[in-house]
């Protein structure tokens, strides 16, 4: 994937956080993944107007919200707009919790934390296979486009956007890239900062890698836990009910 392709990827919705397309893929047999129908991001309480106004060009008929219940409360979605369905589906995996002291003590070093992120994204795909089956249900009953996001969009939506492309056939190299395309999301390095900042947390560069960053070794432990547990995608997709019929409709609709 090139520079400007990777670029192109994101979408100047102003006051968004890391919006991008993830469609667009080849999969076997000569097709891809139609472009303009899926997305993912960040959080949206920073939207402005003129944001919301490039929103609605979108025609995004739901829109998927993995964040807890208090990072929802602290930082609320306007519902008029956007138009689309929202959907709350919380997850917060256990394993946060220590990341987000470490990151206020001296006892953890860089690498601590990134072993943290590899354990949050594995516990993701472990533990909170409900949440994602609610997130394929949304999918599925849209015929519109679909938004799916947390706070940051990397980690639980970073699993949710990976888990729909491997549904569809796309190879986990380019699920990868996909995943790491995050690492070029300015907006997300200069808006935690920004937050922390305000709250009387600056972060160090290491500290700030760690929040607004991956790591394909964090993809790859979630995908390890994939295949583990479930024995691959289609494990997965088995114990979420999503079922052959509906992965059949998926590809039908998402497919071109």
């Amino acid at each position: 994937m090139t520079v400007s392709s990777a670029q192109a990827r994101f979408l100047g919705i102003d006051g968004s956080l890391n919006f991008r397309d993830f469609g667009g893929y080849p999969v076997a047999g000569g097709r891809s993944v139609a472009k303009g129908k899926l997305f993912r991001c960040g959080m949206l309480s920073d939207v402005t107007t003129s944001g919301w106004q490039t929103f609605e060009t979108l025609h995004i008929g739901v829109i998927c919200d993995l964040r807890r219940e208090d990072e929802v409360l602290q930082y609320p979605t306007p519902t008029n707009p956007p138009s689309a369905d929202q959907r709350h589906i919380p997850i917060a995996p256990g394993t946060s919790v220590h990341l987000r002291e470490s990151m206020t003590g001296e006892d953890h070093s860089a690498a601590d934390r990134s072993k943290f992120m590899q354990e949050i994204t594995r516990e993701i795909a472990r533990d909170h296979v409900p949440a994602y089956t609610e997130m394929f249900n949304a999918l599925l009953g849209t015929d519109k486009g679909f938004l799916v996001h947390c706070m940051a969009g990397k980690d639980r939506t970073g699993f949710g956007a990976a888990l729909i492309q491997l549904a569809l056939g796309v190879s986990e190299s380019d699920v990868m890239a996909d995943y790491l395309l995050t690492n070029q999301a300015s907006d997300l390095i200069t808006g935690i900062q920004a937050r922390m900042s305000s709250q009387g947390m600056p972060l160090d560069d290491e500290t700030l890698e760690i929040l607004a960053c991956v790591k394909q070794s964090y993809l790859e432990a979630a995908l390890d836990e994939l295949n583990t547990k479930f024995g691959g995608i289609l494990g997965y997709l088995e114990a979420a009910g999503v079922s052959d019929s509906a992965q059949k409709a998926l590809k039908q609709r998402l497919l071109v």
